[in-house]
This record gives C-alpha cells, structure tokens and sequence, in this order.
C-alpha cells in the first residue's frame, strides 16, 4: 500500500510540474510569471535555485513593457535578460 501511495504521489508530482511549465519558457531559459511580471532565469541556474527558495534575487535587472503580451521582464543579471529578450525576436 505504501508503494502505490508512494508512486501515486510521484506521478502527481512530475504531472504538476510539467502542468506549471510557463508558457514564455525558450530553449536555454525558465520563466516564472509573477505579479504581472516574467522572470527570466537561465536553464540550471544558481539563479534560478535560489529563486525558488527565497523570491526575489538581491540584485534585479528589468526592462518594463518588453516581453510578450507587452509584460515587463526581470531577471537576476543584464546578459540573461538581453538573450531572452533576443530569443523573442527569433
């Protein structure tokens, strides 16, 4: 019983993630929209750990109006937020 309840919880999980998978993501990057605003991490990245563990990086770089559907983007450092922002162009 344990093995089922143990395997039916994985499955749930692995479903969920793939369900919270954002529709900005492009190859190489993560997105997470919040408040209104994308967050651009790259695929992997410290940044992106520590993201998810505490919010909002100390340092912050955002260009407002640029990302789909006219959202500000921000991401923890410039050259992240310039490649996605490339990425868009393509």
């Amino acid at each position: 019983m344990k093995k089922l309840t143990l395997t039916a919880m994985l499955l749930t999980s692995l479903f969920a993630t793939a369900a919270f998978a954002s529709q900005y993501d492009k190859p190489g990057f993560v997105t997470e929209v919040e408040d209104g605003r994308l967050w651009v991490f790259r695929e992997g990245s410290k940044e992106l750990e520590e993201f998810k563990k505490t919010g909002e990086p100390a340092k912050q770089f955002t260009d407002i109006g640029s990302g789909p559907n006219g959202m500000t983007v921000k991401a923890a450092d410039d050259q992240t937020l310039k490649d996605y922002l490339q990425s868009l162009k393509k």
